[in-house]
């Protein structure tokens, strides 16, 4: 269990649930939080049931029941329906739902006791957005008051929806058909299935819209390893993060385009430069360097026309992708050179199991009651 020191301070205690990938729960009262993680995908019986009987034992040890009760949006996760139903059987308890990348962002302000306005850079791989769409590959502008949500990842089909997180081809598929379109299966080793996919995407068959960095990685890895399949989740990202040479400058295109007053990424020029360099046989190791290269330059490319919109030099990143530590890195850098101060996690996880921070920050700052 970590304890962590809150930069506000709650009237009333909270109990936020985390997400589901990477369980985690918080119990906060007054400037504390006690954080508990480590309970894994709580789609696993098991790991569901050991999280429920650790909020027990510690509501009982820290004497203490919560009056508000946090969750994520997504009404499928294992977390939310523990939080509704901890709600309804919780005398006077209310029960508040947060966006999970606007939780991400507030995390890592709460980790750095940031109060003032950021820009907040939340990649991961899944989470559920305002539009009903898959969120991961997102830019904020703000504070855990009210966050406005600036910039993000152009949305792709995701064929299969999950499977596509266990078979990253899925993804490289998708990205190919947007790149090249019909002429995008010359460029696959197997067009049959490829042809299959393409299906599922034309006839909107469980293919939901996702504007995730997580998927992404997971396409240009499985383009740049040939490889189709993953044990778990990121697997072939992180193998594509232990080639990229270290020092090394050269990277793709991308386009920033503004579309209804939000800037979207667009990673087909990428993708382009990622098929057209395998072609040629360039050493993996200098495309796999080219693309991280490239996914920094999109986020400091976002965040100074942010900064140039709101005036705000302060970016906070936060998400599972900045596990990444060669990106991390490059990004910081690259941000640094361009006049901003670049916060990211100490305290708590960068992943899923830092949320529930966020979840209560948003919560205090958004609820009189709170």
């Amino acid at each position: 269990m970590k304890t962590i020191k809150l930069p506000f301070k709650l009237k009333k205690p909270m109990l936020a649930c985390g997400a589901d990938m990477k369980g985690s729960f918080a119990l906060a009262m007054g400037e504390t939080a006690y954080l508990e993680d480590g309970f894994g995908d709580l789609a696993d019986p098991d790991n569901l049931s050991r999280y429920k009987d650790a909020v027990t034992a510690l509501e009982n040890k820290l004497k203490l029941r919560p009056k508000l009760i946090i969750c994520d949006l997504h009404p499928g996760y294992f977390s939310t329906r523990f939080a509704e139903n901890a709600q309804r059987t919780t005398r006077n308890s209310r029960l508040y739902k947060v966006q999970h990348h606007e939780a991400h962002v507030a995390s890592a302000m709460t980790d750095n006791s940031i109060k003032a306005s950021v820009i907040g850079v939340a990649f991961d791989g899944t989470g559920f957005g305002t539009d009903g769409k898959i969120w991961g590959g997102e830019f904020f502008v703000g504070s855990p008051k009210s966050f406005k949500r600036a910039a993000h990842l152009e949305y792709l089909p995701m064929p299969g929806a999950d499977a596509a997180i266990r078979e990253p081809w899925r993804m490289a598929v998708s990205y190919l058909y947007r790149a090249f379109g019909d002429a995008f299966t010359a460029r696959v080793k197997d067009a049959d299935k490829a042809l299959f996919i393409k299906t599922m995407i034309d006839k909107g068959i469980n293919s939901p819209l996702a504007s995730s960095a997580g998927r992404l990685f997971d396409a240009a890895a499985s383009l740049i390893l040939g490889r189709e399949k993953a044990a778990f989740e990121a697997e072939l990202p992180m193998e594509l993060e232990k080639m990229a040479p270290k020092g090394y400058e050269e990277r793709y295109d991308f386009d920033l385009k503004d579309e209804r007053g939000v800037s979207v990424l667009h990673a087909v020029k990428t993708v382009k430069g990622i098929v057209r360099d395998l072609s040629a046989g360039i050493d993996r190791r200098l495309v796999s360097g080219r693309f991280h290269n490239t996914v920094a330059e999109m986020i400091t490319r976002t965040a100074s026309r942010l900064k140039k919109r709101c005036g705000i030099d302060r970016v906070v990143l936060s998400g599972g992708v900045f596990q990444n530590r060669y990106l991390t890195a490059k990004v910081t850098s690259t941000l640094t050179a361009d006049g901003f101060k670049v916060y990211i996690h100490s305290r708590v996880s960068t992943t899923d199991a830092g949320m529930p921070l966020g979840q209560i920050a948003i919560a205090q700052a958004r609820l009189t009651c709170a």
